[in-house]
């Protein structure tokens, strides 16, 4: 075999191996040389999930945002913040997304949040970009919000 499957074959048939349609990006939100918050975005077949959060690492309120504008969250404090994050970024990214917010996002850090968001997207959109492409103009939609 060159390499291309298992070592032990347990069955005649011919599997076909392929990549995963997965994909992890880390970054951190910095504002006037301040650490506002840490993420990780986990790209999945037409979905994302982002989490939001700090260290010690925890999950947090959970939410998810659908492109029609219908989001739920779960979870205790900031819930509705992630709701309304998820909601926003689903109608922007036209796509599910799933916020974990670990963070308040409240009054002060949402704007900052949002915003470096809206930075990394742009400056990630081969990250971020789904198959049907994210028009820019949608992003601009998601930072006046």
């Amino acid at each position: 075999m060159s390499g291309s499957g298992p070592a032990v074959a347990s069955s005649k048939r011919k599997v076909v191996y392929r990549r995963s349609g997965w994909a992890v990006h880390e970054f951190s939100v910095w504002a006037g040389g301040a650490l506002v918050c840490r993420a990780a975005a986990l790209r999945m077949r037409g979905s994302l999930l982002l989490w939001l959060g700090g260290a010690p690492p925890a999950l947090g309120a959970l939410a998810l945002g659908l492109p029609g504008g219908a989001a739920s969250g779960e979870g205790g404090e900031g819930g509705a913040d992630a709701a309304a994050l998820a909601r926003r970024l689903a109608a922007a990214l036209r796509r599910p997304v799933w916020v974990a917010a670990a963070l308040p996002l409240d009054r002060f850090s949402a704007p900052l949040v949002t915003r470096g968001l809206v930075a990394e997207i742009k400056s990630r959109s081969d990250f971020f970009d789904d198959p049907d492409a994210v028009e820019p103009d949608r992003l601009c939609e998601l930072s006046n919000d």
